[in-house]
Parts: structure tokens; C-alpha cells; sequence
């Protein structure tokens, strides 16, 4: 009873979802869209009976923030996005998930298709420009979700605008516990797993506590992006007290080139 009635409550949500985005969103103010965002998300995780957790200050309001933060669940930008209004970069994939990968698009999500070295550029190209804008952006620079036991080394590609346009990067560290306190496994997305068996188990799991830790800023201009990745990863596991992973060098078949 207890999934139908949160799986009921996701469709209502997801369809006034559409109706902002179709009906509002056109017309409203980059405020108003950014609050209407920061309430939907919000509602999304009271819908599924997810209780959530906020450590430190996130970055005040002025001028353009990139968050990057450790990845374990579809559910982490909605965490970010209950907090801290930002366009967040995605696979291709979920751009062809039905109606749900519409909602995602109209959002601001930006879509980069893995398999194209040269779409790294399309998409840091992109951040840049919101950057300068003022817009926030997120990402996650593990680039795969994770069981929360490790991290996986982040991959400092992107992390290119925050070099070039000298924006703040705000390291992110996400957890999924009980009330325990110990990890909770629902709402992990890992393996085969596909969205179907995904939410799932988290509309029939109980006691989701998901914890949000805002790390201080890093300034983002005058760094190699590598230091700025290096960096990143050292303040969230320092927050998930995991060891810090090895980053791999670049090579010059990697996206951008290896010379930045």
C-alpha cells in the first residue's frame, strides 16, 4: 500500500510537472522558474517519504556556482536542486526516457552523448556560457553512480569552465542512510539496474534519510582543472571518510586534449 500510494503521488507530480513547464515556465522570470524548481524537487522527495539531511553553507546567490558532487542515485540533483537552483549536465540516455526525459530538457538539463569525445566540448562550452550568465551548473565528475563504499576517480574534463571563466566550484558529498545512521541501500542505482526497478524500491523502502554536505568553495580561476578535480574529490571524501582515489593522467586522446 505504501508504493502505491507513493508511486501515485509520483504520477500526480510528474503531471504537474508538465503543466509548469508548458504553462509557466515560458512567461516566468529566472527567479520564478528557479523557485518553482527548488518546490518541485522539494515536493518530489516528501513524495517519496525521503527525509532530508543539510551540512554546511551552501554558496550565496551572486554570480555563477559549479557544484560537483559524488554520485550514487538519479535522486542526487534533486537533492542539489532543493537548495541551490542549477543546470545539470546528463546521458543521453535519460533524454529518451519517457516523459520524464522531456521534463528533465524543458528544466535545463543538459544532455552529452559519452561515446563522442568531442561532445566534452560542446557541454563545457555550454557551462561556460551559464557561468557567465550567472547561472549555476552541476555536475558529476565520477561520471557513473557508485555503491557509496568508494569514489570513483572524478574525471576533470568538465570541470574546464571553472578553469576558463574562473568561477567558484562548490564540492558536494551526498549519503543515503537510515535513521540508524548506517547506509541505506534503496536508493542506490547501480549495475543493470533500470529506472523501472529503481524507484521501485525506493517507493517500498522506509527511513531514507538522504544527507547533503556543502564543502567551502575552491576558486576556480588560475588552476589546471586537474587540481581543481584533485581538490573536489579530497573534500568529499574527506566529508564520506572514504580514501581519496587516483586520479589518471590526461592522455591527448582525451576529450579536450591533454595541454590543459
Amino acid at each position: 500500500m505504501l508504493r502505491v500510494l507513493r508511486l501515485g503521488g509520483v504520477v500526480v507530480l510528474v503531471l504537474v510537472g508538465l503543466l509548469i513547464l508548458a504553462g509557466i515556465f515560458p512567461w516566468a522570470s529566472r527567479a520564478r522558474r528557479q523557485a518553482l524548481t527548488m518546490r518541485w524537487s522539494r515536493t518530489l522527495l516528501a513524495t517519496l517519504g525521503i527525509r532530508l539531511r543539510v551540512s554546511g553553507t551552501p554558496p550565496e546567490a551572486g554570480g555563477g556556482v559549479m557544484f560537483a558532487a559524488n554520485h550514487l542515485s538519479w535522486l542526487d540533483p534533486f537533492l542539489l536542486l532543493t537548495r541551490c537552483p542549477a543546470h545539470f549536465v546528463a546521458k543521453s540516455e535519460v533524454r529518451r526516457w519517457p516523459v520524464l526525459g522531456w521534463l528533465a530538457a524543458q528544466s535545463g538539463t543538459l544532455f552529452i552523448e559519452r561515446e563522442r569525445r568531442q561532445d566534452v566540448g560542446r557541454i563545457s562550452a555550454a557551462f561556460t556560457r551559464l557561468l557567465r550568465a550567472g547561472e549555476n551548473v552541476g555536475l558529476f565528475p565520477e561520471s557513473t553512480t557508485g555503491d557509496g563504499t568508494a569514489l570513483n576517480p572524478f574525471k576533470p574534463a568538465l570541470l574546464q569552465a571553472a578553469c576558463a571563466d574562473g568561477a567558484r566550484l562548490c564540492p558536494v558529498a551526498i549519503r543515503y542512510v537510515d535513521q540508524a545512521d548506517r547506509a541505506h541501500p534503496a536508493p542506490i542505482w547501480v549495475g543493470e539496474m533500470n529506472f523501472a526497478d529503481s524507484i521501485l524500491r525506493i517507493t517500498a523502502a522506509r527511513s531514507i534519510v538522504a544527507e547533503l554536505t556543502f564543502c567551502p568553495c575552491i576558486a576556480g580561476g588560475h588552476q589546471p582543472r586537474r587540481a581543481l578535480a584533485l581538490q573536489a574529490e579530497t573534500a568529499i571524501a574527506s566529508v564520506l571518510c572514504l580514501p581519496v582515489p587516483s586520479i589518471p593522467p590526461e592522455t591527448p586522446d582525451d576529450p579536450q586534449g591533454a595541454a590543459q
